[in-house]
């Protein structure tokens, strides 16, 4: 396989530091040739570290490297503008979440993107972790039968939430309701140095074409696991057959099921391989009474803790786009329809609870508010690629 140059543009981020450990153990896939932030030392000092050319600005990256690939880690409100500056550089591209903050500068990423021929996944890796890999291949063994609903409760939200509720899922998204509020917190400065006065909390509804629906409790501090929030979250995939709790199938034997059809839990194995001194995942299995599911995993000869695979994972997705002219796994299609169904839980809180139908065919209050305060903020409109790229983007 050939090996692909890719730069790293935000490193000062937190994304960016887990995208460069990740790059750095895919020796045979990448080549890192540049890290590129604004604030210049933190551009040079990941540079010596990882032994690549240090920028500080866009135009210069493109200017002086030859680049297959540039994933982006800056925050969400500049995906758009550097996104789009580099498709027209013909550079292929991975984009930390969410693809962008509204869905016209998402539709300018991927129009962008399919003018100049350029790939675009999203770093969306919540799926990819190895407990949900195998979870996905219980539910599609029918080990629980046809899913009917998903509780997420005290999780990450927001467009991470839904891609896993659309996931689980398996239909479409047909109509959302959301319930939010705000109220006040000390203030604080979470575990990613972001400031935070107030909660904003939310509940989403979810339903699905096929009958499915799903429901998800979702905070700013939830996310942070701030002030004790966040620390006991509850998932569960209720099924025709049986339900996963956790990481517990439940499976009813079939002569139990006319007296009390109690479930009985079973929880898979892991089994792991050592790599250069890495313990390594080699696969999840399930045994049960009447089939065995199992998940291998595809990187278990890369030195890659489990906690790195996802990353490792969707930096592969690009990688493999480009050299065999695929659509990478995730994409932006999915990445854009994620955020549609974060913004109308938002949206129908603020329409007092009112239920939005998809797909959203009008600019909603919610994003018309963030390209106004973007404006007021920069001094540009936020379909300004040229101004956007010459801009600092604070994290908080």
């Amino acid at each position: 396989m050939s090996k692909l140059n890719i730069a790293l543009i935000g490193a000062g981020r937190r994304g960016g530091g887990t995208h460069l450990s990740a790059i750095a153990k895919l020796k045979d896939v990448y080549n890192l040739v540049a890290i590129c932030d604004m604030e210049e030392e933190t551009a040079t000092r990941f540079a010596e570290k990882y032994g690549a050319n240090a920028y500080t600005n866009v135009r210069d990256l493109v200017k002086h490297e030859k680049l297959d690939v540039v994933d982006i880690t800056v925050p969400g409100i500049a995906h758009q503008a550097i996104a789009c500056f580099m498709a027209d550089a013909g550079v292929h591209i991975i984009c930390e979440t969410p693809i962008a903050l509204t869905l016209p500068t998402a539709d300018m990423m991927i129009q962008s993107a399919k003018a100049n021929n350029v790939k675009l996944e999203v770093a969306e890796n919540y799926y990819r972790a190895p407990r949900e890999r195998f979870l996905t291949e219980v539910i599609n063994a029918g080990v629980i039968g046809d899913v009917a609903r998903i509780y997420r409760i005290f999780h990450e939200g927001g467009y991470h939430g839904m891609s896993m509720l659309r996931l689980r899922a398996g239909g479409e998204p047909k109509s959302a309701l959301g319930i939010t509020q705000s109220t006040p917190i000390i203030p604080i400065i979470d575990g990613m140095k972001r400031n935070h006065t107030n909660e904003r909390w939310s509940l989403g509804f979810i339903e699905f074409d096929n009958n499915a629906t799903a429901l998800m409790v979702y905070s700013n501090v939830i996310h942070a696991r701030s002030l004790g929030r966040g620390q006991n979250g509850i998932s569960q995939i209720d099924g025709s057959k049986g339900t996963i709790v956790g990481e517990d199938i439940y499976v009813t034997p079939a002569a139990d099921l006319q007296s009390g059809a109690k479930g009985i839990p079973h929880r898979a194995k892991r089994t792991t391989v050592d790599v250069n001194g890495v313990d390594v995942i080699d696969k999840i299995e399930l045994e049960l009474p009447e089939q065995t599911v199992t998940w291998e995993n595809p990187l278990k000869n890369y030195p890659v803790a489990e906690r790195q695979i996802a990353i490792a994972d969707e930096l592969l997705s690009i990688a493999n786009a480009v050299l065999n002219d695929t659509e990478p796994e995730y994409g932006a299609a999915r990445a854009r329809q994620d955020q549609e169904m974060n913004i109308a839980m938002s949206e129908s809180g603020k329409r007092s609870r009112e239920t939005l139908l998809f797909p959203i065919t009008e600019l909603t209050d919610t994003e018309r508010g963030t390209h106004e305060k973007y404006e007021k903020q920069y001094g540009h409109p936020i379909e300004d690629v040229e101004a956007g790229i010459d801009t600092f983007f604070p994290r908080h």
